[in-house]
């Protein structure tokens, strides 16, 4: 069944854009059931996805919602799990689906986080850098929580194959490490005696290679356009890394100071310039880490009507 919809904004008499009416729907918990008992320093929260959802939003109570003493946490994700540090005490969770128009109501379950007795139940909660960076620095001060009773944290460095290519301890709860180039993934662990947890680990893309030159291929150099619709095109061999994309800067003089277009594209890219003059253009190339490429060569045509 397809449900109802909402006109939320009208752009032209052709255009309008619809959301699906959601408030019947309910979103279905995984994880923690109702009435469990969590021996951790961390809680994972786990829900089925909504069909028509954009985001969700997710509440934390203790002791539950119809006597709260501190709402423990407000938070909207567009995920379907949250990881939240608890201390010990009984607490409610919910949550409910959302998009600009909608919202279901909540689905909630109790569970309590109860005393450690086991020290490989604890999580080793990671702080910086972030989940997911793309950069093109490599050398980073590490950091985590730290994990009561510990004595040591274990630190790995892991390549794309998941195979371990440093390892370190320390006392701390940081550390300075240099990333070599390529995807990697770093991961810390808590010990105790012959204890100790399982790793809790973040990606990184660590990419110090600046693009390739692009090489300008039309208009070619000094070249006459009858057309005010100019074709650009050009080349470049991709490198291995992080994403990449080219930068188009067009101008009316030679010293490259009056400014025409600059602008992100794709080859070819095709737009209408002023007849009866003469334009310098050249390429340069970026990539998702913040490197760049050198400015390619400069060339030169004139658009005569």
């Amino acid at each position: 069944m397809l449900g109802s919809f909402l006109i939320l904004t009208i752009y032209s008499c052709e255009e309008v854009l619809f959301e699906q009416d959601i408030s019947g729907e309910t979103v279905t918990l995984i994880a923690p059931a109702n009435n469990t008992e969590i021996e951790a320093n961390s809680v994972r929260f786990n829900w089925e996805s909504l069909e028509g959802a954009t985001n969700y939003e997710i509440q934390i109570a203790t002791p539950n919602f119809a006597n709260a003493n501190q709402l423990v946490l407000n938070t909207v994700t567009d995920s379907t799990f949250y990881q939240v540090e608890l201390i010990e005490n009984e607490y409610e969770w919910r949550v409910r689906a959302q998009n600009s128009g909608y919202v279901t109501a909540y689905s909630s379950a109790k569970f309590s986080v109860i005393p450690i007795t086991n020290f490989s139940n604890n999580t080793v909660i990671l702080l910086s850098p972030a989940n997911g960076l793309i950069t093109n620095e490599d050398s980073f001060n590490l950091k985590w929580e730290e994990v009561l009773e510990a004595t040591q944290y274990r630190i790995q460095i892991l390549d794309e194959n998941g195979e371990p290519i440093q390892s370190e301890t320390t006392n701390d709860t940081n550390l300075d490490i240099t990333f070599p180039e390529g995807s990697l993934q770093w991961q810390v662990r808590a010990e105790k005696d012959n204890e100790f947890t399982l790793y809790s680990s973040r990606n990184i893309l660590v990419d110090r290679t600046p693009p390739n030159i692009p090489t300008l291929t039309a208009p070619t150099d000094e070249q006459i356009l009858t057309n005010p619709l100019v074709s650009f095109n050009w080349t470049r061999t991709l490198i291995e890394g992080s994403v990449e994309f080219d930068s188009i800067y067009v101008y009316r003089n030679l010293t490259l100071t009056d400014l025409v277009l600059k602008d992100e594209v794709t080859a070819p890219y095709e737009t209408t310039l002023v007849t009866n003059e003469t334009y310098y253009w050249y390429m340069k190339a970026f990539d998702e880490a913040g490197n760049e490429s050198d400015d390619s060569t400069v060339f030169s045509f004139t658009i005569n009507e």
